[in-house]
């Protein structure tokens, strides 16, 4: 009720051009009509209803709004029937009525866009260039997003309006005007959507995997219905359906079906119901928490700390036979090991493009030469683009690099904390829609694929980015 109170109250000081506490921030709004509007804005706080709770963000910490276009559901029945009948004899009426609903049109359209359907495609593509000015996704739901500077939110924006002031003068927005308001250095844009995760095991009463400090794996179920999530922003009660993975540590990672969440679980332990018998772990004790997905190959099961057995050498130790050289650096053999330095690395071509498929390699940091620095696993490496992970022995992720925009998409950033100067494992499997990879046998970042968007098949390759690096048994191993 007080924050229901509160969000009317600054609403309406707004709407009447009083000024809110705190000190306006920088920002440029980006409108539905194709406008962009550079100025600050003085409300000192957003909040967002996300389906586990709702949360009050400070605008110091925020990055970007994207405000949605939700619609109840009789309005996105009325739209689909309208855009089925794009492709008929008497597709004028649906047009008209597709325009006159404007903005709420856009999500489904820009579904229908995307279809195979080439006939409807086109006719969807032809409505929204007369009601959307631009290419910028937005969510197939209708819901907003808030983007701080850890986490994507998702849910119902609540705020009904912003003041702007810029060198135009004063102007209050109406939430349903705006498509975008930026804070900062403009950003990538966060997925509009949430991964399409297969459904879990065991429905409402998932089955989970906790992967342990030591390796131990334990797989079972769960009384609780709901986990207390406390972020920096509020309390959450995420229902357990919903949970994908949960790493422990400070803060805990949560991934759910619509999006990451930062903070700390209110539990000190975790229960499971087991096939052969009941466990009362210690969180401390737990690295990892896994929801069992339907699908296999996909989200959890693979093949937990990868296993160095029947794997291929594609190092003898020697010399490079089977490789082929890119980038701009120097690269030889010293040692028994690899040695890349700058940018340059190496694509081994003795085998089969493949679409799933684990390269591993001891690798040795020596130096770390300038900006973005580190050393690279690739996976599926073709002309299109290809996966890779990237690491600099404390701060990783893994990626998507687009040849054609010459780009990359950051899937999953991690972070693990290793001794200067010692080497260390790197695993790194893309299976069907999954990409994983370890770090020293343990877990360090997991990634959905967009079906839409995969790369077909292609080689492994190792290389360096602005660092100085040794790899040593490097190896592969095909999964069919």
């Amino acid at each position: 009720m007080r924050k229901a109170f509160r969000t009317f109250v600054l609403g309406t000081l707004a709407l009447w051009g009083t000024p809110l506490f705190g000190a306006p921030r920088q920002a440029t709004v980006y409108t539905v009509d194709g406008q962009k509007l550079n100025g600050a804005i003085s409300e000192t706080s957003f909040s967002i209803h996300t389906p586990y709770g709702t949360l009050d963000v400070p605008t110091d910490d925020i990055t970007a709004l994207y405000p949605g276009f939700a619609t109840g559901d009789a309005s996105r029945k009325r739209m689909a029937g309208l855009i089925d009948r794009l492709t008929t004899a008497n597709k004028d009426a649906s047009v008209r009525d597709l325009i006159a609903m404007g903005r709420i049109a856009v999500p489904q359209l820009q579904a229908a866009a995307a279809s195979s359907d080439k006939k409807l495609a086109n006719e969807a593509k032809a409505v929204l260039k007369k009601i959307w000015p631009t290419e910028a996704k937005v969510p197939s739901d209708g819901s907003g997003i808030l983007c701080t500077k850890t986490m994507d939110l998702r849910g119902n924006l609540t705020f009904l309006s912003v003041r702007v002031e810029g060198s135009f003068g004063k102007k209050t927005l109406l939430k349903a005007s705006i498509r975008l308001i930026q804070f900062g250095a403009a950003k990538a844009q966060p997925a509009m959507d949430p991964p399409d995760y297969p459904p879990a095991k065991g429905g409402n009463t998932p089955e989970l995997e906790l992967v342990m400090n030591d390796s131990s794996r334990l797989i079972g179920t769960a009384d609780a219905l709901n986990l207390d999530v406390t972020t920096d922003y509020g309390q959450l009660a995420v229902p357990l359906k919903d949970i994908i993975s949960i790493r422990l540590g400070d803060p805990d990672e949560i991934v759910t079906r619509t999006m990451t969440l930062f903070g700390k679980l209110s539990t000190t332990t975790l229960e499971v119901k087991s096939k052969v018998g009941n466990f009362k772990v210690d969180r401390d004790k737990v690295q990892l928490v896994k929801a069992v997905l339907e699908e296999a190959g996909t989200a959890v099961a693979q093949e937990g700390p990868i296993k160095l057995d029947q794997w291929t050498d594609i190092f003898d130790g020697k010399g490079l036979t089977g490789w082929s050289e890119w980038g701009g650096g120097s690269r030889k053999v010293e040692g028994g090991t690899i040695h890349l330095s700058g940018d340059s690395g190496l694509t081994y071509q003795n085998m089969d493009d493949v679409k799933r498929v684990i390269i591993a390699a001891e690798v040795k940091i020596n130096n770390l030469t300038g900006p973005g620095a580190g050393v690279k696993l690739t996976v599926r490496e073709s002309p299109e683009g290809t996966y890779f992970i990237h690491f600099d022995g404390k701060n990783g992720a893994l990626f998507l690099w687009d040849t054609k925009t010459k780009q990359s998409t950051t899937l999953k950033p991690f972070q693990v904390d290793l001794p200067a100067g010692k080497p260390c494992r790197i695993q790194f499997a893309v299976l069907d829609t999954m990409l994983i990879a370890y770090i020293n046998e343990n877990l360090a970042a997991e990634a959905k694929i967009d079906p839409a968007k995969a790369l077909p098949s292609g080689k492994v390759s190792i290389g360096v980015w602005n660092c100085d690096a040794n790899f040593h048994d490097v190896r592969v191993k095909t999964l069919r």
